[in-house]
């Protein structure tokens, strides 16, 4: 069931909502190879995009190809969700589910800086607006959601998820534009979906990780995963790969998936004798894993997660988390660049209720609008879906007025994982991040 309600802070702007049960999704096989974890993906979403469309064909008798102009939101233009004064989006992001703590704050973001862009006039003289569905953090329910966006019209999605996986077959069979947060490999293989980094890909890795833990005196790693959950396991192969490539072995995998057992778990990091920890969970995940590798004394050198980087992971671990390391695939908000200024006066105009405002997936959110903002602007005062990627495609030198740690090319850099990132620690009281030089840190592309 969907329900409708009006933001409190835009009461101009409807809002949709889409809650279901979740499905857990199985372990990923470890003997599969990429091109048939590849395949398996493609087909997986073709089934779940197959079952959807039929749903939504008997309801709405719906099979074109989205850019027909009888579709719902056609405007002037003949293209779904462009009017004659506004551009209609669809936004799709967990507001429930395991990982909504990680990506709940993507649509403030989102709101900031459409915000500033309504502001300033819009885009070509329209105004842009969206609605929204809740992916429950579940590929199954994404799918869902996608589709009723696009039903409803809208010319392109922004996506702040861990299970795009589920729409991203169908989004690009239709050729829907996407912007949004990178996690999941179909951000480097389909070309209608966009975003400033790529952290994750099944044929390689970068150097970057195993490089920074080698210069701070890292030898041996113990892994945190979550078992049952791709992502976490995706990642994880990525990481080890990073560190063997430093010469840095990975001796254990331990999993953290809840409840967690403390003393289990901190008994397991510390008999791995490995003097690294590295995550490849939730950032709370990991907090709960640094707190029972406290707990059992595990004599460690380099604590280091790629997730975490987030204000409130210190207001509730504290000093436990004194002296880790976490990654941001952006320049920190302690470089306290113009852009970051900008960003919070926005979030604290028009998402004054996300508190702390310097948030990582804040900021995923305002800079995912970003792209989407630039694509509107470069295709033209008629764009369609097409001719948006088209012209997206061909910028080159974006860097998000300077947010980013590598300036993109979205034609040469597509597939390609970002290869400079930036590393932040926490301080010793465990109540603040600083920069660590070199601002950014960039590596090499290994194989996997």
């Amino acid at each position: 069931m969907r329900s409708v309600r009006t933001s409190p802070n835009h009461p101009s702007r409807t809002l949709t909502r889409r809650h279901s049960d979740r499905r857990r999704r199985g372990r990923r096989r470890p003997e599969e190879d990429a091109e048939n974890h590849r395949a398996g993906l493609r087909l997986r979403a073709r089934a779940l995009a197959a079952l959807t469309l039929a749903a939504a064909g008997a309801l709405a008798g719906c099979g074109s190809s989205g850019e027909a102009g009888s579709a719902p939101g056609a405007g002037p233009c003949a293209t779904p969700g462009i009017g004659a004064d506004k551009v209609h989006l669809g936004l799709l992001f967990p507001d429930s589910g395991s990982a909504q703590s990680l990506f709940g704050p993507f649509r403030a973001g989102v709101d900031a800086r459409l915000g500033v862009a309504n502001a300033a006039g819009g885009v070509h003289g329209r105004q842009v607006t969206y609605d929204w569905e809740d992916d429950a953090s579940d590929p199954m329910t994404n799918l869902a959601g996608a589709t009723a966006l696009v039903e409803r019209g809208a010319f392109a999605v922004l996506e702040g998820t861990s299970a795009s996986t589920g729409s991203a077959e169908f989004l690009h069979s239709r050729g829907i534009p996407v912007a949004g947060t990178s996690l999941e490999e179909p951000w480097t293989v389909y070309d209608n979906m966009f975003s400033y980094s790529n952290l994750l890909s099944e044929s390689g890795a970068v150097s970057t990780y195993g490089d920074f833990v080698a210069a701070h005196g890292g030898h041996s790693a113990v892994m945190v995963v979550t078992q049952y959950t791709e992502t976490s396991l995706a990642f994880a192969d990525e990481l080890t790969a990073s560190l063997k490539a430093a010469g840095i072995p990975v001796v254990a995998t331990v999993d953290a998936t809840a409840p967690i057992d403390y003393e289990s778990l901190g008994k397991k990091i510390k008999d791995s004798g490995a003097d690294v920890l590295i995550g490849a969970v939730t950032g709370s995940t990991f907090g709960q894993a640094v707190l029972a590798a406290r707990g059992a004394h595990a004599d460690l050198k380099v604590i280091l997660s790629p997730a975490g980087y987030d204000q409130r992971m210190l207001n509730v671990f504290k000093a436990v988390l004194a002296g880790s390391y976490f990654v941001a695939d952006f320049l920190p908000f302690e470089a306290d660049r113009p852009a970051h200024r900008q960003f919070l006066a926005a979030m604290s105009r028009y998402a004054p209720e996300t508190r702390p405002a310097s948030q990582q997936a804040a900021l995923s959110g305002w800079i995912s609008a970003d792209i989407m903002l630039r694509g509107l602007q470069v295709s033209g005062d008629c764009p369609t879906r097409a001719s948006f990627i088209s012209a997206l495609r061909s910028v080159r030198g974006y860097t998000a007025d300077g947010l980013l740690t590598q300036p993109v090319d979205f034609q040469a850099d597509f597939g390609r994982l970002t290869r400079c990132l930036a590393f932040v620690q926490v301080n010793a009281e465990g109540t603040r991040f600083t920069s660590v030089d070199p601002l950014p840190t960039c590596g090499q592309a290994v194989a996997r």
